[in-house]
This record gives structure tokens, C-alpha cells and sequence, in this order.
């Protein structure tokens, strides 16, 4: 192929332009810890050729319709017939010609990954019934969906309570899930480190919920009556659906959703899926009763059918005065197909065999209404939706704490599809097969050598999210550098979950479970009162080799509460309860070690030794360098360069290893630089 830069159109790879741009190549820029960085090129331009107006689909006119300047194009650049640099273009502007920059392939799949929520992924194949059943046949589990031993703040006497055993979901799941969605599949040794294999997110919401707002909003409806006079009775019988015709006066609240689920023609609200619906209605009237019993009903029918009522009666010399403003409320949930449909009927008459009576049914918006509220929330025995029920995170907050986690960083292979994530300590190890650069130093020219890393501190803080209810600073960690020129102290950076303590609570032999706090309880007795609240995103360990049978209490058929068990899975954060250990889970998701932490190993001593390491002697060197199209085109962030027996400048070095840090501004046959990190 002719050496130049190619974008790929519906027939293939096109010749664009002679190269002229400078690449930044990087793996992952040690100088920005808090985000992972990608290999890019200077602003170059495209002529504006014939050729190019084709590839584009003459996206440089303003009716053109054309999608390119708002996606991103895969490019090459080709030198000395070597793929140089394959990843995507982005087009900047246009001024009688295209200014373009180049990136590196991860971002496209970035850009679509902090587009999405781990929410919008499907894991439908993960749903199941939130029986005991169901959660007695996932313990054990090794992906997918676990139940881990978790006490969300109302454990009372080593009873977990029916509604409060909520699932986890194993991490990987969710990682192979968001990348096959984009075309893509994780490969590499890191997907079997156990830590990562038994890293779960568990269910941190208020409460869990089959739909989203926005679905429920669509379908609500709050209806009512056109003013009228109040309709007079004299004895008889009134019976007759609710003549709810006002659904479009949002000033006043009465309201249909976009769904348009309710019908003021039939006065009837028809479901357009299958839902769990409550419903309302109020009725205010007046009735006086001279001589014996009547009786005012409010009554639901679904499909024509009676559901259920609501029921008022009064006897003989009941409201004499005629004072007296009665209402009657229906409250129902109930659970409907598609197609379903409800209304409301009103009655009044007499229940004796002999009856006196009179008074009014009010037609008004203040006592006639109803509303149709869809309840989301996952009841016992209902279908949980796994994803709709995880952390509102995005794909990308996920990828980037789980390279933090493991300090390294992610490489993408956009031709074979993969997503690897490799380790600094990886690198820093791998001393017997550095690449030596000796060869392609400028010699002649002064390079620069530093002693400090920006923005590397004396003391460099690894955090989570801070949480009301867990003790500030838990879980985090400190990586130190004993270099009294820098600065005293900064955070590297704070990952989007909280950290998780020990509940002050025990269950049964099995100790304390960790707490996610989302229910306070208050009073006891018919005073006692549950409030819930949803808490930040948590990530915890489970031991899928360690099950144990908990206490719990269930509604039986005959509605009876009755003591029963149910087989949960071990979990922890920081330090394993005893009844977890096994000889291959000593390790913990504290940074550093937390209280009485003592076998468990932490995450900065188990992935931070490259990164400690290289903070003990801070050294950064910026030779010149002069590299061929092959070496860039082999280039292998996971190999450590060498340099040995060469002098530059004033600098020698006898024999020394590196991390490629960056090259800088990297053109064809010309000279660059290359910031190398010792170690």
C-alpha cells in the first residue's frame, strides 16, 4: 500500500492524503492517574478532492444529511508498507478544507460506553422469580447472579427479613456483557485473577423496580368530572360507571400520561402492558337515612368483572341534619395483562327490605376522582429485572474502577476485538524481555531528566466515594514517596463506589454481615415504622464455596408469618469473616489494610508494587529519539524498554529499564521524543 493516511468507506480502505501529522503514542500517561489516556495525532487537513467528497457523502454541505462529521471514520497511517497507527478520525471542521485529528480505536469504544449505563445493558437472561426457591438455587453461583449475606439495616435477632435478601451481580458478568454489545470480548490473563472473578455489585437502591420513572410517568393517569350540579336522590338506586371525562387540565393536576392509557370516551383505563397498578377513587356524597339501611358503594371491575369495593352503611335516623359530607376511598393494587381493562362503578341503595331515605352524589373535581398509578416496585414472588435494578452507573466509571482497582490500564485490539487490561507491576517485572531502544537515541542531543512526577505527591491517596454511615477514610489507602520536595499530599483519584463495613449485628454462627444501609427503623410495636433511602454504589467479595443457611420469616399461603431458612452466599470488603476463609481468597478490596485486617491482602500491596516502585526514585528521562515505521508499528506497551551503554548528552547509563510513558510528536522519518519513566 502507498505510505499516507487511509479512511475506510463502504468499499474499503481509501488513499486520502500524504501523511503530515504528529502522533502522540501512549499506553497510559502515569502523569494523569485519575483517567486513562489514548495515542492521538496533532490537527492535520484533508484537500478537499473528489475522492474525499465521495468517501464523506459531501458532508460539507449543510443539507447533505450526511452522518460523517458526527461519527468517527476508522484511519490508518501507512509507512514503509507498516501499518504505522490504525484507529479512527474525527473531523474537526471544514474550511474550504477537512481539519481532522486521529485517536486511538479505544475512542470509539469509550465514547460508546460513557454513553450507557450498566442499567441499559441486557442481562434479561439473568432474570428470574424473587422466590426462595430461586435464591436457595443461585447459591454457589460463579457468575451471573448470587444472593450474598448482606444486612440492609433491619436484621433482628439474626432474622434477614424476606424483603431484604436482594441479589448481587458478579462483576465480569456485567464487563463481558458491555463489551460483547459493542462487538468486543475481554481477553487476557487479569480475567483470571480470583479477586476480580469474585468481585460483585450488590443492590444498593430504596427499592428495587421493574420499571424506570419515565415508564411509570407515561402511564399514570389522575382523572376526574366535569362540574355539574350535584345529582339528587329520593329513595331508588343509582348505579352507573364514573363518568371520568377530564384527563387534559395539568394546571389542576388531571392528567393522562404519554401512553394515553386511560380513555375518557369509555371512562376506562386499558393497560398497554402488563403492570402492577394502583388505583384510587373518591366519591364525596350526603345521604340521610329516615327509616331503615342504606348503602353506598365504590366498586372496581376489571375487564367487567367485580374486583373489589369500597363500602359505606348507615341506619335509621342517621344524619337528620343533613350536615354531614360522607366520602368513600378505594385503594387497590392489582396486577394486569395487556389489554385489561378498569372502571369504577358507583351504587347507592337501599339494603333493608324498607328504606327512607334522600341526599346527593357530588359531580365536582374535588369529590369525584380517581388515578391510575403504576407501582414498580419488584414485590415477592415477582419477576426481578436485573439490570433495571443496578447502580446508575455508566460503562465507562465501571472499566476505569476496575483499572484503578488493579492499577493498570486497558489496550484495545480493534482488529481482533479485544479488550485487555494490563498492569504497571506487570511491566516493571518483565525486566527478561525489554525492548532495547539503545540503538535509537540522538546521542548528540541534551535530553532532560526529572525528579519529580507531576502530580505525584508525599503522600498520594487512593479513595472511595465517601457514604454517610461509613467511617470516613475507610477503605482507602496511601501510596507513599519519601521525597520531601513534593508537595505534602493529593488524591489520585476517588472510584464512584463506597467502601463497606461490618454491621454491629451478628447472624447466627456466621458473624457479622457487611451493612448497606438503605432501612432505618424507628418505634416498635403498631408504632414501629421503616424508612427506606438508597445508599451510594457498592462493591463487594463473595465465596461462592461458602453457603450457609440463614433465618428468615415468609407468608405462607393461609397468610400466616412462619419462621424458614433460606441458603445465602459469604461475602466480604475488607477483612473475611472467619466462616469464609479459605486458602485462596486472602485478599480484601481495602486499599490499604483496615481494622484487624491482618491475613487479607490489600489492593495496593496487591497491584501497586510497579507503581511504588518507581515512586521511590522518581525519575523521569526525555531523550531524543529517532524511530523507524516498524518499531512504532511493533510497539508493545507491555514491554519495558532498556537502555545500556550509551551516553547522551551528558547523561550515561551503563544499563537501565523504563516505562514508555509517551512519545511525543512522532512523524515519520524525523526526530521525536520519548518520556521514559525509570524504574
Amino acid at each position: 500500500m502507498e505510505d499516507g493516511i487511509y479512511l475506510q468507506g463502504p468499499a474499503g480502505w481509501v488513499w486520502v492524503a500524504e501523511s503530515s501529522l504528529a502522533l502522540t503514542i501512549q499506553a497510559n500517561d502515569l502523569t494523569k492517574p485519575d483517567s486513562i489516556q489514548l495515542t492521538y495525532s496533532n490537527q492535520f487537513t484533508l484537500p478537499h478532492s473528489l475522492a474525499i467528497q465521495r468517501l464523506l457523502e459531501n458532508a460539507e454541505q449543510l443539507d447533505a444529511g450526511s452522518q460523517h462529521p458526527y461519527k468517527l471514520i476508522p484511519a490508518r497511517l501507512i509507512e514503509e508498507d507498516e501499518i504505522a497507527f490504525e484507529g479512527v478520525a474525527e473531523l474537526q471542521q471544514f474550511q474550504g478544507e477537512w481539519q481532522v485529528s486521529l485517536y486511538d480505536p479505544q475512542r470509539a469504544l469509550f465514547d460508546k460506553l460513557a454513553e450507557k449505563s450498566i442499567r441499559d445493558l441486557d442481562l434479561s437472561w439473568l432474570d428470574h422469580s424473587w422466590t426462595l426457591d430461586q435464591i436457595n438455587a443461585r447459591a454457589g453461583a460463579t457468575e451471573g447472579v448470587c444472593y450474598p449475606i448482606l444486612d440492609y439495616g433491619t436484621i433482628d435477632g439474626g432474622i434477614v427479613a424476606q424483603d431484604t435478601i436482594f441479589p448481587a451481580v458478579f462483576v465480569p458478568t456485567i464487563l463481558t456483557q458491555m463489551l460483547q454489545e459493542e462487538g468486543y470480548r475481554p481477553v487476557g490473563a487479569w480475567l483470571d485473577d480470583p479477586l476480580l472473578k469474585q468481585m460483585v455489585i450488590p443492590f444498593t437502591e430504596a427499592e428495587p423496580l421493574a420499571r424506570d420513572q419515565e415508564w411509570i410517568d407515561a402511564r399514570t393517569a389522575r382523572v376526574t368530572v366535569e362540574t355539574m350540579a350535584p345529582t339528587p336522590m329520593f329513595g331508588g338506586v343509582l348505579n352507573q360507571i364514573m363518568l371520568l371525562s377530564v384527563d387534559d387540565r395539568e394546571l389542576d393536576n388531571w392528567k393522562d400520561g404519554k401512553a394515553n392509557n386511560f380513555n375518557t370516551t369509555t371512562y376506562s383505563y386499558v393497560a398497554d402492558a402488563a403492570m402492577r397498578l394502583k388505583v384510587v377513587a373518591v366519591q364525596r356524597f350526603m345521604v340521610k337515612v329516615d327509616v331503615g339501611t342504606v348503602e353506598v358503594k365504590l366498586q372496581l371491575e376489571k375487564n367487567g368483572a367485580f374486583v373489589e369495593q369500597a363500602y359505606w352503611s348507615k341506619t335509621t335516623g342517621y344524619n337528620q341534619s343533613r350536615a354531614k359530607i360522607d366520602q368513600l376511598e378505594l385503594d387497590i393494587e392489582i396486577l394486569l395483562k395487556k389489554g385489561d381493562t378498569l372502571k369504577i362503578r358507583r351504587i347507592v341503595q337501599k339494603r333493608s327490605a324498607i328504606a327512607q331515605w334522600e341526599g346527593f352524589i357530588m359531580n365536582d373535581p374535588d369529590s369525584t376522582y380517581a388515578s391510575f398509578i403504576p407501582d414498580a416496585t419488584i414485590h415477592t414472588g415477582d419477576t426481578w429485572l436485573v439490570a433495571q435494578n443496578l447502580p446508575d452507573l455508566k460503562c465507562t466509571e465501571l472499566l476505569l474502577s476496575l483499572a484503578f482497582k488493579m492499577g493498570g490500564w486497558f489496550a484495545i485490539d480493534n482488529r481482533r476485538k479485544t479488550v485487555e487490561l494490563f498492569k504497571l507491576t506487570d511491566v516493571t517485572r518483565n525486566r527478561v524481555q525489554a525492548v532495547d531502544w539503545s540503538a535509537y537515541l540522538e546521542e548528540g542531543e541534551e535530553p532532560s531528566l526529572s525528579f519529580q512526577i507531576d502530580p505525584y505527591a508525599q503522600r498520594n491517596l487512593l479513595k472511595y466515594k465517601e457514604q454517610s454511615g461509613v467511617d470516613k477514610g475507610f477503605g482507602d489507602g496511601v501510596i507513599r514517596c519519601d521525597r520531601a520536595t513534593l508537595p505534602a499530599e493529593t488524591t489520585l483519584f476517588t472510584l464512584p463506589f463506597s467502601a463497606s463495613m461490618e454491621s454491629a449485628r451478628q447472624i447466627g454462627s456466621y458473624g457479622a454481615p457487611l451493612l448497606i444501609e438503605t432501612r432505618t427503623i424507628t418505634g416498635s410495636g403498631e408504632t414501629l415504622q421503616i424508612q427506606k433511602k438508597a445508599t451510594g454504589a457498592r462493591v463487594i467479595l463473595v465465596e461462592p464455596t461458602k453457603s450457609f443457611e440463614i433465618s428468615t420469616k415468609i407468608l405462607n399461603t393461609a397468610g400466616e408469618v412462619v419462621p424458614a431458612t433460606v441458603t445465602l452466599t459469604g461475602c466480604w470488603f475488607g477483612r473475611r469473616p472467619k466462616t469464609v476463609l479459605t486458602n485462596d481468597n486472602a485478599f480484601s478490596l481495602s486499599f490499604d489494610p483496615g481494622p484487624a485486617q491482618i491475613s487479607e491482602v490489600a489492593l495496593i500491596a496487591r497491584y501497586y508494587d510497579g507503581l511504588k516502585q518507581v515512586l521511590r526514585r522518581p525519575r523521569v528521562f526525555t531523550p531524543s529519539i529517532h524511530l523507524r515505521s516498524h518499531v512504532v508499528a511493533n510497539l508493545n506497551p507491555k514491554l519495558p524498554i532498556r537502555l545500556r551503554n550509551v551516553r547522551v548528552g551528558e547523561i550515561e547509563i551503563s544499563d537501565g529499564y523504563f516505562y514508555l510513558n509517551k512519545v511525543n510528536n512522532y512523524r515519520s522519518g524525523m526526530t521525536c521524543t520519548a518520556t521514559l519513566i525509570a524504574f
